[in-house]
């Protein structure tokens, strides 16, 4: 099973210091494997790097966090197919049925329906 970490969770994550790894452990009963999508990494590192003000400092760092956990927490970087992260994304996830997306974006929730997410007391639960 591949739990497949999107762009904003990730900065939640980093932002709130929320231990995904240890959290999605406890949350499943069953082996898995962490996998970001290499337009994730980009679109972290482009986040990072925004001069133009669009992205607050705290966003910058916690994308410089997330980045730096990646490489900390082994999560392998994976080509995905798709126009946009998200496409890429979901089409990853349809490849098995078992594989869970870690977003909080709300589109891809109603797309995927199965979706690991952060609620409101900042625990990690599992939609059905």
């Amino acid at each position: 099973m591949k739990i497949i970490l999107d762009t904003n969770f990730l900065i939640y994550c980093a932002k709130n210091k929320l231990d995904y790894v240890e959290e999605i452990s406890d949350l499943l009963n069953e082996g898995f494997e962490l996998v970001v999508p290499m337009q994730v990494v980009e679109e972290l590192k482009k986040l990072k790097g925004d001069k133009l003000k669009k992205v607050s400092g705290k966003d910058k760092d916690s994308c410089d966090l997330a980045l730096q956990l990646l490489g900390v927490n082994k999560v392998k970087k994976i080509k995905v197919k798709g126009k946009s992260v998200d496409e890429g994304i979901i089409n990853l996830a349809g490849g098995d049925k078992k594989n869970i997306v870690c977003t909080l974006d709300r589109e891809m929730r109603k797309i995927l329906g199965r979706v690991i997410l952060i609620n409101r007391r900042k625990k990690l639960m599992v939609t059905r």
